[in-house]
């Protein structure tokens, strides 16, 4: 069963001490689309100062009952 869904996008940048970093974001929909991803991340491009996208990844939690 569904439990929550995250994505950590990772963000380039030079003005980062390792250069990029990711942030978290919790409770996204079930089962994001590559397009909602895309505008979300370009969303994020857009109201940074001077990021980059460096890459993402969804994570998804499920909750598995005993037997």
């Amino acid at each position: 069963m569904w439990k929550k869904t995250a994505i950590v996008v990772t963000m380039a940048n030079e003005k980062y001490p390792k250069g990029k970093r990711a942030i978290n974001f919790n409770n996204i929909v079930e089962n994001p689309t590559q397009e909602q991803i895309d505008l979300f991340t370009q969303g994020l491009v857009l109201l940074s100062d001077g990021d980059e996208l460096y890459g993402t990844e969804v994570i998804k939690h499920n909750t598995m009952d005993a037997e």
